[in-house]
């Protein structure tokens, strides 16, 4: 019993681990959905003699569409990836510039904002960033080595794999951080994962991690402060485990039990033994139950000083940040000094009024 009652965050453990390895495992077959989502639009560029006469747009084209390709359940975006992609790309196009850079760019940050995880600010610049460096780097390998000689479907198939194996590697950015940034819980997971009455020490770890977060003045502290409210979801949801645990658990039934079991020394020796193992076997159920309360108890004790932490967290750096009042204006004692002279300079104005009327 007291194994079974870990059972519920061992899982959630389990399951923030499966994600992070599913996300960085699911890299390649993204990055080969990519080039194939550009060869395929490199070939419909071809046999419609869009590569023939602009092939740069043909380029433009084929990799907005490998960017749409990352993730098949989101294809109803491609539309809006393959415009965004050619749009930021036409003003280069105009000028004379290289358009595979505007391009890989708005395919890194369109294929990273696909992805089914959750990502922010940071990953779509490094997505963006990554894929405009392969995008870049795998137009100047195909047009190195690939000769002119080339019919234009070869040439258009064999430059899309080449740019489209090195562009997507602007995925793997966003799956490494994961690896190492905590996630936190949204409002949906709290609410999947937890009961009603289980919720509100999570949510009110989230509403303090929100208020300091903006004045955390590092990234490692603000990462720690994070890992204290995530903390404090999965002590929840092991809490709501024990507490599930205790339920199934009849203290008087089982010693009712207990009390049948009592040997008969007139009756059968096999029922006598199996009785008395029926017996311990109760008895073990209720310590059980004794070191599941007093592990209910210790988990209850490490929510309240999680969350007392993120509070002495939050009125620290309240003490912390640079108030005003701790240095006062420069040119606070000139002023003062000239509104006094200025006062004495009044007063002696209006002295001199009242002796001169009555002169």
């Amino acid at each position: 019993m007291a194994q079974s009652a870990r059972l519920p965050a061992q899982r959630q453990d389990a399951a923030l681990d499966s994600s992070r390895e599913r996300v960085l495992g699911e890299v390649p077959r993204r990055q080969a959905l990519w080039v194939g989502g550009q060869l395929v639009g490199a070939l419909g560029a071809a046999l419609s003699t869009v590569w023939a006469t602009q092939p740069e747009l043909g380029l433009v084209l084929s990799i907005g569409l490998g960017a749409s390709a990352v993730n098949p359940r989101r294809l109803w975006a491609a539309p809006l990836v393959v415009g965004a992609v050619v749009a930021t790309s036409l003003p280069f196009m105009m000028l004379g510039l290289p358009a595979v850079v505007t391009a890989g760019f708005a395919a890194g940050v369109a294929a990273t904002l696909l992805l089914p995880h959750r990502t922010d600010a940071l990953d779509l610049l490094n997505g963006g960033l990554a894929t405009l460096a392969g995008a870049s780097l795998g137009l100047w390998a195909a047009t190195t080595l690939l000769p002119a000689s080339l019919p234009v479907v070869m040439s258009a198939a064999l430059t899309a794999l080449i740019v489209g194996v090195v562009a997507s590697q602007g995925l793997l950015p966003s799956a490494l951080r994961f690896e190492t940034r905590v996630t936190l819980p949204t409002r949906a997971m709290v609410r999947r994962s937890l009961k009603v009455t289980y919720r509100p020490p999570v949510l009110r770890g989230l509403e303090l991690y929100d208020a300091i977060r903006a004045r955390a003045p590092f990234r490692e502290m603000r990462k720690g402060l994070a890992e204290v409210a995530t903390w404090i979801w999965r002590l929840q949801v092991t809490l709501q485990g024990l507490d599930r645990e205790l339920e199934s658990i009849d203290v008087e039934d089982i010693a009712g039990r207990i009390a049948t079991c009592e040997p008969d020394p007139a009756g059968d020796r096999f029922t006598q033994e199996r009785r008395k193992a029926t017996a311990e076997h109760l008895k073990r159920i209720l310590e059980h139950r004794d070191a599941i309360v007093t592990e209910r108890e210790r988990t209850q004790a490490a929510v309240e000083y999680a969350i007392a932490y993120l509070e002495e967290a939050r009125a620290g750096l309240a003490i912390a940040q640079t108030l005003p009042g701790e240095h006062a204006p420069q040119r606070l004692h000139e002023v003062l000094a000239e509104l006094r002279r200025h006062a004495e300079a009044g007063d002696a104005r209006r002295r001199t009024a009242r002796e001169l009327d009555e002169l």
